[in-house]
């Protein structure tokens, strides 16, 4: 059990540590746990001790069930301190408005947005596919000063990363797209070198779609949630399905970034396409149309 809720378990006097599943995520100053199994009044002793143990956090939300829906959000209902889910959350020398329950944000993937923003050069032309409130794209183009452009259905979501990339400076380099990602091929002009797809939920579907919109030589960052017995079980599913869509010649290897539940793990691929050639488009029964 993580070092945290042992912690507020304990100073709130309340047994049950095994029925606690996870830690804590702290995004800003608000703390994000997952309780169940507790009664209401259990619930509120543990955030309140909480609140007493984090010094920096102001508001603790429980949030109930899974990441849900096509704009991956959490349900959350408060639990103490103050009654909001508007924060800035800073990483990576970056600053990001948040409201956590209208757009998707985890503070978890903090060491892999740096990872890719060091791998990027200035040079590049960059597709966020994906982009949320902007933490990947707003670290690839303040770290590598590389051109960004964000996609994003979610409407709030977009209007924050506008927002974010005002706050860190970097309108200049980062265009935000709003709208499904699958549109892409009819809304840009532009090949890319480089396409980062964070949905790890639904990654696949929209392979084909970065596929067409790469330029030969072009770099992927693909991520998925797989189901396997250990690391070496998910890198197998993740190459199974990989081999099934892209083009000859394409290269990567499979890489374990954390796990996400019992038996699941996110696994990330970076993807080097062949040069000098266009990648083919997938024809594999129901992969989203580009």
């Amino acid at each position: 059990m993580p070092r945290l809720i042992r912690a507020a378990l304990e100073r709130a006097g309340v047994e049950g540590a095994d029925r606690v599943s996870s830690g804590v995520d702290v995004v800003g100053d608000i703390a994000i746990v997952r309780l169940m199994g507790f009664l209401a009044q259990e619930k509120r002793k543990i955030a309140g001790a909480l609140l007493e143990e984090m010094k920096n956090v102001r508001v603790v939300l429980e949030q109930k069930g899974g990441i849900e829906g096509e704009f991956r959000l959490r349900k959350l209902a408060h639990l103490a301190g103050e009654r909001r889910t508007t924060t800035v959350h800073r990483e990576n020398g970056c600053a990001f408005r948040v409201d956590v329950a209208k757009a998707y944000f985890s503070p978890r993937l903090s060491t892999e947005r740096l990872r890719v923003a060091r791998l990027a050069r200035p040079t590049d032309r960059v597709l966020n596919m994906f982009a949320g409130v902007g933490p990947y794209s707003i670290a690839v183009a303040k770290v590598a000063g590389a051109t960004v452009t964000s996609c994003e259905v979610n409407e709030a979501a977009a209007a924050l990363h506008e927002e974010n990339d005002r706050m860190n400076r970097v309108e200049g380099l980062v265009r935000v797209v709003r709208g499904d990602a699958a549109d892409l091929p009819g809304v840009l002009e532009e090949k890319f070198d480089r396409i980062l797809m964070p949905h790890p939920s639904e990654a696949d579907r929209y392979l084909p779609t970065a596929l067409s919109l790469a330029r030969g030589g072009a770099t992927i960052h693909y991520y998925r949630h797989v189901l396997g017995e250990d690391e070496a079980e998910a890198a197998g599913a993740l190459r199974k399905e990989l081999r099934a869509i892209l083009p000859k010649g394409a290269r990567f290897v499979p890489r374990r970034v954390r796990e996400v539940g019992p038996r699941w793990v996110e696994m990330a691929a970076d993807i080097r396409l062949p040069a000098g050639r266009e990648a083919r488009r997938s024809s594999r029964p129901g992969a989203k149309p580009t």
